[in-house]
């Protein structure tokens, strides 16, 4: 069905402007832009989507979610005690959570093969689809034996084991490989600051995604596991944490090394710093309910550090995309928002480019450049309004009145 959408002003991915206030839609895609008074004359018989006095924008892409993890509590254990199929219904309901605050499209950043086998190729599987975010699904994490996120079940050491879980992702038409380069948090028995894989398990895996058209996403916590997967052609580096253990506390610090990055100096590289991931914890000292301790204070410096190194890793050239590890710890499946939020105010990124991390930039992340992240002709109508100009004030998108998928109203 054709439609004409009355928008009040509607996001310019190049000039990063609210320009226009007609878009027309057919058959779920972006056939035409511009006036809208002047598209009503020219289309006078098509329905009207009226928006007029909402910002009207591309729908958000997330680039890092793990669907089948429940946020709240301990992760790993939760998962842990609950079956395949409790893994699947919390995953379609924590994608249909994403939609509803405008995320459009998602990429799963580490979750069963199940998932994707009951997603791709049973019948109701693909039915539920339909009625989600685009998905692009990675399986479970390539990690290192008894490594990070290893319970998911992508253990692989040797050239030949590393090879065959690419060819298996391919087999059950995931779109990235997810390695993981360094520990984490998350996993009982990991090291966030120890490396699991070196340059050359990297290279092997980049290859091979490569070959079976897959995107390729690095987990790194440390300054080494952040040299090592550039160096070894990761199309995304996930976190850049630059963690080192405090020799004094115990506690995990940033430390960024620049003179170890100058020579990808001018690389447009993608990362996703995932400043949102379990930003909760301390909320109650942000919001005053109780004085910060030592251990917070210490805390809150390296979120201070985190912002730097998002600015350090832009200075170099390198892209950010929107990711929030949702589902991990604290951080749930409704505040991307909340990532652009701490793009702009905490690191003092321009709205507008913001936006763009969130939509041009995850897009060509998922390899999907040529028909997602922006509103112009050829583009997928996928959209979210808003009542207020999220380039004035970019908490604007912690309220999407209405989300449109494909040329279909979700909400």
């Amino acid at each position: 069905m054709d439609r004409l959408v009355h928008a009040k002003g509607i996001f310019d991915s190049k000039k990063c402007v609210m320009d226009d206030t007609g878009l027309l839609i057919q058959d779920g895609v972006i056939k035409g832009r511009g006036d809208f008074e002047e598209m009503k004359v020219r289309w006078p018989d098509v329905p009207v989507l009226d928006y007029r006095e909402e910002y009207i924008l591309p729908g958000l892409i997330n680039t890092h979610v793990h669907l089948e993890f429940k946020p709240g509590g301990n992760t790993y254990q939760t998962y842990r005690n609950e079956s395949d199929q409790e893994h699947i219904r919390g995953a379609v309901e924590a994608a249909k959570c994403l939609l509803h605050s405008g995320v459009t499209a998602v990429r799963d950043a580490g979750s069963s093969m199940e998932l994707v086998k009951w997603l791709k190729k049973t019948e109701k599987g693909r039915r539920e689809a339909a009625h989600l975010p685009r998905l692009f699904l990675s399986g479970p994490p390539v990690t290192a034996r008894g490594g990070h996120l290893g319970f998911l079940g992508g253990e692989a050491q040797t050239r030949g084991e590393l090879e065959a879980e690419a060819v298996k992702r391919r087999e059950n038409e995931c779109s990235c490989i997810k390695m993981i380069v360094s520990g984490g948090q998350l996993t009982p028995g990991s090291v966030p600051e120890r490396d699991s894989y070196g340059k050359q398990e990297i290279c092997i895996l980049t290859r091979a995604a490569k070959k079976e058209k897959m995107k390729t996403a690095a987990h790194c916590l440390t300054m080494d596991s952040l040299v090592h997967a550039m160096e070894g052609g990761a199309d995304s580096i996930e976190h850049c944490a630059c963690f080192k253990r405090n020799e004094k506390n115990g506690l995990l610090e940033r430390v960024y090394e620049p003179e170890r990055m100058k020579a990808f100096e001018g690389d447009p590289r993608f990362f996703m710093p995932g400043l949102s991931n379990n930003y909760h914890l301390l909320d109650h000292v942000r919001n005053g309910i109780q004085k910060a301790d030592a251990r917070e204070r210490f805390l809150l410096d390296q979120e201070q550090k985190a912002f730097e190194i998002v600015n350090r890793l832009t200075g170099l050239g390198m892209r950010p995309t929107v990711g929030t590890d949702g589902g991990c710890g604290l951080t749930y499946f409704d505040e991307t928002w909340l990532e652009l939020e701490l793009l702009v105010k905490g690191c003092g990124m321009d709205c507008g480019a913001a936006i763009k991390a969130a939509t041009c930039h995850g897009a060509e992340a998922l390899g999907r450049e040529a028909d997602l992240g922006s509103l112009k002709e050829g583009y997928a109508a996928d959209f979210i309004t808003v009542s207020a100009d999220p380039l004035k004030d970019i908490k604007a998108l912690a309220a999407v009145n209405h989300v449109i998928l494909g040329g279909n109203i979700v909400k």
